[in-house]
């Protein structure tokens, strides 16, 4: 909010009574509520193999959240190596280079693809990575111009569902992280102060060298 104080409804607050848990964890529960919406809306996940497309802090998010929900494996594919590093570090199984990989390499390989990046490759990476009867989550922002894949989406009796922001969720991500159910620590890239707004603005803009960067009180 760009202040250094604000007035909120007690109704909107959550406390936490852990004196080990950051300021900075728990400013990451508002991404981590978005992840758990997505699996929330995919369904039931136990046991289940899930690809996450796009390795940025939703991709993480979303990651961190199919483990809660008990998927059995975890495929994460994104075209920057950072990315595919940061999720690995967050419990991904396994990652995928999804601009070099194989025809055959990402086919049918899901029963439940999230596109977390915004991109209309990584949505081409998610119809061709979603077995038949499966599920695609969109969470990332497409451009308008993007063409819905009706067709592949009626052919091969997939469910294609959307995901925008979160609601009770973000309670859930509080608590996560303050039992440390799950650890955002690896993705804080970055604390800079206020006085290097910008410099912290550039960073967070270079995926190669940042995935959360957050401004912080001097």
């Amino acid at each position: 909010m760009f202040r250094e104080r604000f007035v909120m409804g007690e109704a909107q607050l959550t406390p936490i009574d852990e004196a080990d848990v950051t300021l900075g964890e728990i400013a990451c529960a508002e991404p981590l509520s978005i992840g758990l919406h997505a699996v929330q809306r995919a369904g039931p996940l136990l046991g289940e193999t899930v690809l996450v497309a796009g390795g940025g802090t939703i991709g993480c998010m979303c990651v961190m959240a199919a483990r809660l929900a008990g998927a059995a494996q975890v495929i994460a594919c994104d075209i920057n190596d950072r990315a595919l590093a940061m999720v690995r570090a967050v419990g991904a199984d396994r990652t995928i280079r999804s601009d070099q990989a194989t025809p055959d390499e990402l086919a049918d390989v899901a029963e439940v693809a999230i596109e977390a990046a915004g991109s209309p490759a990584a949505l081409a990476t998610c119809l061709k990575a979603t077995r038949r009867g499966g599920r695609i989550i969109q969470v990332g922002t497409l451009p308008p111009e993007v063409p819905f894949p009706a067709n592949s989406v009626m052919q091969r009796e997939l469910d294609y569902r959307g995901v925008f922001r979160a609601h009770l969720e973000f309670d859930w991500a509080v608590q996560a992280i303050r039992t440390r159910r799950v650890d955002v620590r690896p993705l804080i890239s970055a604390q800079l102060p206020l006085a290097r707004s910008k410099e912290a603005f550039e960073l967070a803009l270079d995926r190669t060298r940042s995935t959360k960067v957050q401004l912080v009180l001097e």
